[in-house]
């Protein structure tokens, strides 16, 4: 990478990150391009430098945060022979994938819609439903796997059943979120608790019932 590359990258990562707290502070459709020059200490007309558009900063947040997921999925499954600690891991890595992106994982799961705009926008989207379109592969091959290992029920559509099972498991992360207090006063659960609880519940749909 030449020092222009490296320079242009380093300006973008600091408007993104600039954007991504602001984002969580305020929501995407209250926050502007003024709002995300002031917090990146940039003028606005070096923001557009790098940034045509608000929509194709949402984008490139969540291209990069499902770049990073793709890398933490991968790694959560190669990382165990076992398909249930591999699970274990999958499970955590999304968790934890919410916590440190939250901007980009309500865009990956549909709270925050794919923005649409210009040449560039559109590409952007793009890359982010051929990253997604990964993702899904890995997951399904994981569930494959597991088939296989003769730990998953093998009538198991897999691309399917990993649509539901992002669906699940995303309403479980949002709920947790949201509704944090009332599940600790209710069921006396802590969020981490709750999550695994749900995990398991998820992991028996999926699995032999003798397992």
């Amino acid at each position: 990478m030449s020092k222009k590359q490296a320079l242009t990258e380093f300006h973008r990562g600091s408007i993104l990150a600039a954007a991504e707290r602001l984002f969580a502070e305020k929501g995407t459709e209250k926050t502007t391009m003024d709002d995300i020059a002031r917090e990146a200490e940039y003028s606005k007309a070096t923001l557009y430098v790098y940034f045509q558009s608000k929509e194709e900063i949402i984008n490139a947040i969540l291209l990069s945060g499902m770049v990073l997921l793709k890398k933490k999925l991968h790694e959560a499954i190669e990382s165990h022979t076992d398909w249930f600690q591999a699970y274990d891991a999958v499970c955590q890595a999304i968790v934890r994938f919410y916590d440190e992106n939250p901007t980009a994982y309500d865009a990956a799961t549909g709270a925050i819609p794919l923005s649409q705009g210009g040449e560039s926008v559109q590409k952007g989207i793009a890359d982010i439903i051929r990253v997604s379109d990964e993702i899904e592969q890995e997951l399904a091959d994981f569930l494959v796997r597991g088939a296989a290992d003769g730990a998953v029920r093998s009538q198991l559509p897999p691309m399917e059943t990993v649509l539901l099972f992002w669906s699940a498991l995303s309403g479980m992360v949002h709920t947790a979120e949201k509704r944090e207090a009332y599940i600790q006063r209710t069921l006396g659960l802590t969020r981490e608790e709750y999550l695994q609880h749900g995990a398991r519940l998820l992991l028996a749909s999926l699995t032999k019932a003798n397992m």
